[in-house]
């Protein structure tokens, strides 16, 4: 209770100061955390952009830490969640391609909205639901349970439904909410362990998760792939895709493939249209550790 009650008296400070000290907080706290990122996490963030996006080492150290420390920022507009109303939202959160989640939630058979760990992804669940739709968001449990409760009930503030990604409630939940028609929210960028699609992801075999093709497939529920960009001005845009439809035929795998491949091919243009934006940190492709030994040991 001590963590939980601490950030809710720092989102209350947050909410009261102004601007320029809620920037400079920002700031603060995004170079604090490149500065507590493991060795090996930030030369494997280096490593992976360099090859990724075939730039300069020196290039490659400026992506690696900005795709960082905007970390500060993106806490910042989190703890601001209750100043967010459906009236003023929209002075922070602008649309590029609203039309595409229109036209998809129109068809009537729910939505599966697709992003990755880019930009404030946060902020994408709590804008569709300021926007007034009903939204199902699929999160991983947090370790520190005062910490899970603190970003549960802010996701909850702003109007999300919540379910974790893992255990039985969950894929009740998932299907619940596409039958009543309405949007469920998932991540698909990292590693799913023992499931999911093989494919190539930025030239790298990866394994994608593949539940929001599945889902398409099974419900007939269009996936709307959308991003969320920072702006120069404090503002935020999200960058809405036009919806995609999965096959039904025989061949289940191959209508699952397809999906998947389309899926990564638009992750990966949003990344090149701005690397700092994703979450270079994570070893995706679960080599970073044994990487890093071999760079020490000169190998």
């Amino acid at each position: 209770m001590l963590a939980y009650n601490l950030v809710k008296l720092v989102s209350r400070l947050v909410c009261a100061q102004p601007r320029c000290l809620n920037e400079a907080l920002a700031s603060g706290v995004g170079r604090l955390c490149w500065h507590v990122v493991p060795a090996w996490r930030q030369y494997m963030a280096r490593r992976n952009v360099m090859e990724c996006l075939g730039v300069s080492q020196e290039e490659a150290e400026i992506i690696a830490r900005k795709s960082v420390t905007r970390f500060g920022r993106m806490l910042v507009e989190v703890l601001r969640y209750p100043l967010l109303t459906k009236e003023n939202f929209r002075e922070l959160v602008h649309f590029e391609g609203l039309e595409h989640l229109e036209e998809a939630y129109a068809e009537g058979h729910g939505v599966i909205m697709c992003t990755a760990h880019y930009g404030n992804w946060e902020m994408l669940g709590a804008s569709m639901a300021l926007l007034g739709y009903p939204i199902l968001s699929i999160t991983r449990k947090q370790n520190n349970g005062d910490m899970d409760r603190f970003i549960n009930d802010y996701r909850q503030m702003v109007g999300q439904h919540v379910t974790y990604n893992h255990g039985e409630n969950s894929m009740l939940a998932i299907g619940r909410y596409l039958k009543e028609k309405h949007l469920v929210g998932i991540l698909y960028d990292q590693d799913s362990a023992h499931t999911g699609e093989h494919l190539e992801f930025f030239g790298k075999p990866a394994r994608v998760p593949d539940g929001a093709a599945h889902l398409a497939r099974l419900f007939k529920a269009p996936i709307v792939p959308l991003f969320m960009h920072n702006n120069p001005d404090g503002t935020l845009t999200a960058v809405i895709h036009p919806p995609l439809h999965a096959l039904k035929t025989r061949d289940r795998e191959e209508n699952v493939h397809v999906i998947m491949r389309r899926l990564i091919a638009i992750a990966e243009d949003e990344i090149r249209r701005d690397p700092t934006m994703w979450f270079w940190v994570h070893d995706r492709w679960k080599d970073g550790r044994q990487r890093y030994k071999e760079y020490k040991k000169g190998v």
